[in-house]
Order: structure tokens, then C-alpha cells, then sequence
């Protein structure tokens, strides 16, 4: 279906001789005009009225009998409107077609009749499975900022997110930004990938209704003269409109990320607390960027090359105190054995005189000592000069790599640091959002979930640093975010 094609919804119950009526006008019709789609709904005098109850609940209409009638536009089953009854439908009809039908009391009966023994039939017939067109949808809020234009084309290339029918990404920002994520499609038409079909959506709820995947790059700015806890309270006021959206139209299995250098860990804590919708691990704060951000810097220092190291675990409230542990960084290392022979050889042999083997380790031996921060701050001072904004390759590589991990066919043993909802390790308080080294667990019921790697060290830090860390969002989140 094209992102702006029309289909005609008609529900009814098959007894009903203005349902059936309705049914043989939209089949001719369907005949006559190839541009006009319809759908048929059939439903049992006995389901009809809890089906009907529920739908209008859904979409917050006034309907009370046979047949009810709505068009839908697009790809998303969000974007609905009201027909109403017979007596709309055939005003619609006249005014978009100029159609207009008469039909004998006993013609309409035997019409009805026809169709219920075709419904009748159908309920007999065995099912028949038929291959379905699955897209993953990722809708992004906040699609006007810079780090967009870099994060989708990046996005639509991992292959562990397509399926059968590829990606179909979503974007969202306050009015204003339209003609930058106008050019941000343009681009994802022509880079291809595994895009199925980008949309600007107007309201964040269009994007929720099918959501595979959230992904929040929106930030609650701090106005200059604006104090911590005033600022606290937008990010609060924002989140709990997020989450009465995210209660009533989103699926159960949404994923949410949050990523961005404001405060999303808090963020991440009010949706827990207000988000009934989905369960807490769906939604987390990426915070391997933190990480990457210093980490090249750091190594040139040595030396080294960046591909044998993994990325420093990050510790943190996010955006409020965070701190980056390059001493427990691993370090993919070549050791070299030698055997028996070694100690006798000659100086000439040609034999092996033992083996190489790869080894793990902390970089502490040479972190321990050193700032990593020296000459950080330099460096990204002349990239903004250059660029004319900041870097947005860290942030980028964190989301990716954390959407390849979770939906890989397999799961390695791979640890990585983002903030989710603690279980009580690492004298982290259960239940506070806040970055540590985590590893992917399957459930029994398939489910996947990001947990605390315990056997991680602690912080190269003093422990009473740490806990202050801690404290922090602790107080915080006790003013703020009550349940």
C-alpha cells in the first residue's frame, strides 16, 4: 500500500440487510474504479457489540448498530476517519462519486441472504496461511536536530532490523523543523537500504499505533537563567505526556531509546514510573557514547589501535553526573608463549619456537595514571570550528550497536554500558535508572532483556565518589517522581 492510499472499512454483521447492501455496492464499485479499495468486516450478532464497544473506545466515536463505516489512509492504522452508518455512507458516496442506488425491500433480503451463506461458507473453510508483509517501524522524536541527518542512513543499513518488507521509519519534530526532515527523507529515498517508506508525521501518536521501536533524541533544553529543579520539572511535565500517549496507543513490545546529553536517565525513571503500558526493560538510556566520545583521544595518547579495545564502561545518572572508567576498558591483547624449545634452540631455527594466542584485558597496567580527558575538550572545540556542529558519530555507533545486539539472531556474550532500571547490583538502589555495564538475557518466553553484568569491577573511582553518584540520583528522583 502506497503511504497515501484510501481504503473504505465496512463492519457489520452479515443478518443485517443494509450491511449486505452496503457490501454489493462497494464490490461493483471496486469493479468500475481501480483506485477504490474497500474492506470488509464480518462479525456475529454475538461479537458484534463487544467489537463495537471496543473499537469505538479505540477512536472515541458514538456508534450504536450495524454497519459501522470509516476510511483509512496510508500505511498507518492510525491515520482513520468516521464515515458513520448507511445514511453517511450514501452522502459520501453521492458527494465523491455521485452515486446514488434504490433497491426493493425483497431485493435487500435476498442480498442478505446471499451473504450470510457466503459468511457461513467462510467459517467452514479451512484456514489457509498466508505469508504476511512484516515492516519493523521505528518512529523518531526530535527527527529535526543535526544528529538525524547522520542516525537514519545509518539506521535503515542494519540488516538485523529488516524484515520481510524492510524498515518503515517515522519522524517527528515540533513545527518549525519540517524542511529539515523534509530534506532528511529525500535522502533515505535515495540511499536505499532497507527503507520500505519514511513518513513526517504531525503527531506523535501517528507514530505509536505500529511502533516497533521509539527512539528519543528530544531534549528539554535549560534556558540560561533557568534553575536544576525548574528544569527537572519540564523534563517531568514532557515525559508524562509521552507516557499518556505511550499508554493508549502503543504496542505492549515497543522498545523505547533514550539518547541524547540531556538528563535521560531521568527521563528513562518517569516513563518507569508512569509507562504502564510496556514493561521497564523496553525502555532504556544509551550511554556508550559517553564512552566513545573520549575514547579515541585517549588511545592515540598510547599509541594503539582503537579496534582492539572495547568501549570504556560508562557509570551515571545521565545528564546529571556520569563517569567514563577507562582503567577496566578491555583490551584485545596477542600474548606470545614460548615452548620447551625455546630455552635449546639455535639461533637459526627454522622450527617454532612457541605460539601466539589473543588475551582480555583492563587497560588499567596504563590508565591508571593518566587523564582522559586531557586535550578532550581541545579537540572538540576545533571539530565544532570545522564542522560548524558537534560530533555525532559516538552517538550514532551507540544506538546502532545496542539495535544489532537486541534483535541479532543470536546473542553472544558481548557487555556494553546503558542505563536501565536497576535489580540492586553494584549497591545501585533497585529500581533507579542508571548506566552500568549490562549483557542480554533470553526469557523463557522468548523476550529479551538488558541486565546488570554483576561480575563487573566497580568503578576505578573512590567508593565514596561512586556512592555520591548515586545519592545524587536518588534525591532527585525522590523530589520528583513519586511511585
Amino acid at each position: 500500500m502506497s503511504s497515501d492510499k484510501c481504503v473504505i472499512v465496512i463492519a457489520g454483521i452479515p443478518d443485517d440487510v443494509y450491511f449486505c447492501h452496503i457490501c454489493y455496492i462497494v464490490e461493483n464499485l471496486a469493479m468500475i474504479l481501480t483506485n477504490f479499495k474497500y474492506k470488509k468486516i464480518f462479525k456475529s450478532a454475538f461479537e458484534w457489540k463487544p467489537w463495537l464497544r471496543k473499537i469505538c473506545y479505540r477512536w472515541n466515536w458514538s456508534h450504536t448498530k450495524s454497519p459501522l463505516i470509516w476510511k483509512k489512509v496510508g500505511l498507518s492504522k492510525n491515520n482513520v476517519t468516521y464515515i458513520g452508518g448507511v445514511n453517511q455512507f450514501w452522502e459520501f458516496l453521492h458527494l465523491h462519486y455521485n452515486i446514488s442506488d434504490y433497491i426493493t425491500q425483497d431485493e435487500l433480503e435476498k442480498l442478505q441472504l446471499d451473504y450470510s451463506f457466503m459468511y457461513k461458507a467462510t467459517l467452514k473453510l479451512p484456514s489457509v496461511k498466508v505469508p504476511l508483509i512484516q515492516h519493523r517501524c521505528i518512529t523518531v522524536l526530535g527527527a529535526g536536530k543535526a544528529l538525524c541527518v547522520d542516525l537514519i542512513p545509518q539506521l535503515i543499513t542494519i540488516k538485523e532490523l529488516w524484515l520481510t518488507h524492510g524498515i518503515i521509519i517515522n519522524l517527528y519534530d515540533e513545527p518549525g523543523c519540517y524542511f529539515k526532515i523534509k530534506h532528511i527523507v529525500q535522502d533515505m529515498e535515495a540511499i536505499g537500504g532497507g527503507l520500505y517508506v519514511a513518513r513526517i508525521i504531525t503527531n506523535i501518536s501517528d507514530g505509536l499505533y505500529d511502533c516497533d521501536i521509539l527512539i528519543n533524541l528530544d531534549v528539554v533544553s535549560k534556558e540560561e537563567h533557568e534553575n536544576i529543579p525548574a528544569w527537572l520539572r519540564s523534563n517531568y511535565n514532557s515525559m508524562a505526556k509521552l507516557a499518556k500517549l505511550i499508554n493508549r496507543y502503543a504496542s505492549p513490545e515497543m522498545k523505547v531509546l533514550f539518547c541524547s546529553t540531556s538528563i535521560s536517565c531521568f527521563c528513562v525513571n518517569v516513563l518507569h514510573v508512569l509507562v504502564t503500558k510496556l514493561p521497564k526493560t523496553n525502555i532504556v538510556a544509551v550511554s556508550s557514547h559517553y564512552g566513545l566520545d573520549i575514547m579515541y583521544n585517549f588511545l592515540t595518547k598510547f599509541n594503539l589501535p582503537v579496534y582492539n579495545f572495547g568501549c570504556p564502561p560508562v557509570w551515571g545518572f545521565l545528564g546529571i553526573n556520569y563517569f567514563v572508567d577507562v582503567c577496566h576498558m578491555v583490551q584485545k591483547y596477542e600474548v606470545y608463549k614460548p615452548n620447551n624449545r625455546a630455552m635449546f634452540a639455535e639461533k637459526d631455527t627454522t622450527l617454532p619456537l612457541g605460539f601466539k594466542y589473543p588475551e582480555l584485558r583492563y587497560f588499567c597496567y596504563l590508565a591508571h595514571d593518566k587523564n582522559p580527558y586531557e586535550g578532550h575538550f581541545e579537540r572538540k572545540a576545533v571539530t565544532y570550528y570545522q564542522v560548524g556542529r558537534t560530533e555525532n558519530f559516538q552517538i550514532c555507533k551507540a544506538i546502532c550497536e545496542l539495535l544489532k545486539l537486541w534483535y541479532a539472531d543470536n546473542i553472544g556474550d558481548e557487555i556494553i554500558s546503558l542505563g536501565i532500571s536497576s535489580n540492586g547490583s553494584f549497591g545501585i538502589p533497585k529500581g533507579l535508572v542508571f548506566s552500568q555495564p549490562v549483557h542480554l538475557k533470553i526469557l523463557k518466553d522468548g523476550s529479551r532483556i538488558w541486565l546488570p553484568f554483576t561480575d563487573f569491577p566497580l568503578p576505578c573511582i573512590p567508593l565514596y565518589i561512586f556512592n555520591n553518584l548515586i545519592l545524587t540520583a536518588v534525591i532527585l528522583n525522590k523530589q520528583f517522581i513519586k511511585g
